[in-house]
């Protein structure tokens, strides 16, 4: 009985020590001398960014600066699921981190590609890319954030296909696959 006790035991604490180690699945790295609050940012860091559902993040690379009473960070967070990164920007004052940019591109390259094909169904789109035979090929693919589509559409996870060669934008919600809204600058 006291052998099966201890066991159980054994067991609870590799499991919390096994959830702990892997709760953020990546390493953190920095470029330079870490700022003294290195520890607190990248705790906060961990809660504020995501990969695309299903992906994980290998490694992130954080880089600071200083600019006057606050720190700019700039974190690259890297996946082997995607040859692009994701680009996340915040701002550290007083124990606040602020996100205040990002760009999204970690994406597996069969939803870049679903993205692609959905944005070139629709009129507007077609219509701008219609002059050009090689269009599928400059398009760049982003991961949208819940709280800037919003303001666009609705509040989730929302993919931009853009050809800047041709000023044209699409934003597709690929849970219906449908374009929710085309930008063209001509």
């Amino acid at each position: 009985m006291a052998a099966l006790v201890v066991m159980f035991l054994i067991a609870g604490v590799v499991c919390i020590n096994d959830s702990e180690n892997s709760s953020s699945g990546y390493e953190i790295t920095w470029v330079g001398i870490p700022p003294a609050e290195s520890s607190m940012i990248e705790t906060k860091i961990k809660q504020q960014i995501s990969p695309y559902p299903g992906m994980e993040y290998d490694n992130v690379t954080l880089s600071a600066s200083r600019e006057n009473d606050k720190l700019r960070i700039h974190a690259i967070a890297e996946s082997s699921g995607s040859r692009y990164p994701d680009l996340y920007d915040f701002t550290y004052r007083d124990g606040d981190l602020i996100q205040v940019g990002y760009l999204l591109e970690a994406i597996p390259e069969s939803v870049r590609s679903e993205a692609i094909g959905v944005a070139m169904q629709s009129d507007g789109v077609a219509n701008a890319l219609s002059t050009d035979t090689n269009a599928y090929g400059v398009s760049s693919v982003k991961r949208i954030l819940p709280e800037t589509a919003e303001k666009f559409y609705s509040r989730k996870t929302l993919i931009s296909v853009t050809w800047m060669d041709h000023s044209v934008s699409a934003l597709i919600d690929m849970d219906t696959r449908e374009v929710v809204q085309v930008w063209n600058g001509q």
